[in-house]
């Protein structure tokens, strides 16, 4: 019997997608394979997102192949979509399949979530907003929704299988066909079960009120967080973005969340170092990021993406700058935790368990040395 390995860089999508994947294959009477040297197939789900994401996965084709030289090697995913010629150039044995036909014919469904003690389900896929920096509407420009009542029967299943935490996950979730308030709404109506929700992420001016509404109806099945790219607290900045919102508005939704919802963590994305980011647009954004009290920051160094409008803008920092301003911005990340984390110390909250010993609450503080249950079950925050 075959072997299969399927290897995953990047978000929760393609996350979700590789476990789609591996329960095809293994339907078509595949084995997997614990380590690429025992594979006969290795299927690499690729990550575009950065240069770093591209290195990445160079790198690892050059390790199988030294490794496992007579594995056959499959590459879909973004970086497979956006930079097919280069990938054939650099690496002619390698099979590259778009994820359409990867997953052509297969029910995009999934009963376990190997390795995870919370299962991601995606909901939608595709994005047509074209920041100027970002290549994923390039690599995924198909808009598409799941049905609600495929989204329920694949919650249900998984339940089955004792995932009490179900992320709902997309490229862009704002944009499912029917709005994600309705989704929800239809979800905890529909399932009366143990279990809750978590959001992946989500845009700010699709953070309506009907969604506050209903995280505040629904504190146990709904968790505490969002998580909500912010990108640039600088105005300048976030339209050379071509981000469809101001800093007022960012602020303004967050003092409403934080009104209705007190205990929520609200958690973000910024991008250091644009190209038209000055000094002074930077310590915008540090400020910014600072006076909102956010709960944790994911701090991206800018990556130039060949095909972007960003692309071709002429840098007007040196290249130092980028260094200690992501630097700067990480060590903020650590204060902003420990202020955000100490607000609930020796509180206790609803938690499902992580590996490592580890529990997750509902506001998204890990917790260590938990042991392991089941169901959601309360913690002490420490």
């Amino acid at each position: 019997m075959k072997k299969v390995f399927v290897y995953t860089f990047g978000c929760k999508i393609n996350q979700y997608e590789s476990q789609i994947i591996k329960e095809k294959f293994i339907s078509e009477k595949y084995q997997p394979a614990d380590k690429i040297e025992f594979a006969d197939i290795i299927i690499i789900n690729s990550c575009s997102v950065t240069a770093h994401a591209d290195k990445q996965c160079d790198q690892l084709i050059k390790k199988i192949q030294l490794k496992n030289p007579k594995a056959e090697i499959i590459l879909t995913g973004c970086y497979a979509k956006v930079s097919q010629k280069r990938i054939v150039q650099e690496f002619p044995s390698v099979i590259i399949k778009m994820k359409e036909e990867m997953l052509e014919g297969v029910e995009q469904e999934i009963k376990t979530f190997d390795n995870h003690s919370r299962a991601f389900l995606k909901i939608q896929d595709g994005c047509d907003s074209f920041c100027s920096y970002c290549i994923i509407p390039y690599a995924r420009s198909v808009m598409w929704s799941k049905s609600v009542s495929g989204i329920i029967s694949e919650i249900n299943r998984l339940l089955d299988n004792k995932y009490v935490e179900i992320v709902l996950t997309g490229i862009h979730i704002g944009r499912h066909d029917m709005g994600i308030a309705f989704v929800l709404r239809e979800i905890f109506n529909s399932i009366k079960r143990d279990f809750r929700i978590r959001l992946s992420s989500i845009e700010i001016n699709e953070v309506g009120d009907d969604l506050i509404g209903l995280m505040k109806e629904e504190p146990v099945r709904l968790c505490s967080h969002l998580h909500i790219p912010l990108q640039s607290g600088c105005d300048k900045i976030l339209k050379d973005m071509n981000r469809k919102y101001t800093v007022s508005d960012f602020s303004e939704k967050m003092n409403v969340l934080k009104t209705i919802i007190p205990d929520i963590a609200v958690t973000t994305d910024v991008i250091c170092g644009f190209p038209t980011e000055t000094s002074e647009d930077f310590f915008a954004t540090y400020n910014f990021l600072k006076e909102n009290n956010f709960a944790r920051l994911h701090v991206f160094p800018y990556s130039k993406r060949a095909g972007t409008k960003a692309f071709d803008l002429k840098r007007v920092y040196e290249g130092s700058d980028l260094k200690a301003r992501t630097d700067k911005l990480l060590a903020l990340d650590l204060v902003l935790r420990e202020q955000y984390n100490s607000k609930f110390t020796g509180k206790k909250r609803k938690a499902v368990s992580l590996r490592n010993r580890q529990a997750l609450t509902d506001n998204y503080i890990t917790v260590s040395n938990v042991d392991r249950h089941d169901g959601i079950f309360e913690v002490t925050v420490l």
